[in-house]
């Protein structure tokens, strides 16, 4: 299943708003038992840390950590809020 986050806006920030689009992710997209969740940062032109710490925390209490795939991306937005959440 993939999660393409440019429905949630172009610029993502703050943790309500992810907590917001976690729960949306949540109640309306459901992944097979053995499925892969992909989250996708195409058409995203800023992430913020706070934002994506809760969009991730809750997929992966949710789903498990293994089963949550960051898809390669270029954003150097959201290379760095990846490295600063998994550090």
């Amino acid at each position: 299943m993939r999660i393409k986050l440019k429905r949630f806006g172009s610029i993502l920030t703050s943790r309500p708003a992810g907590r917001e689009a976690a729960l949306a992710i949540k109640a309306y997209q459901r992944p097979d038992a053995d499925e892969n969740i992909e989250i996708d940062f195409e058409g995203v032109l800023s992430v913020g840390p706070s934002w994506l710490d809760e969009v991730l925390s809750e997929l992966r209490r949710e789903f498990g950590s293994s089963r949550v795939i960051c898809l390669p991306t270029k954003n150097p937005s959201a290379i760095e809020s990846l490295r600063v959440i998994d550090s």
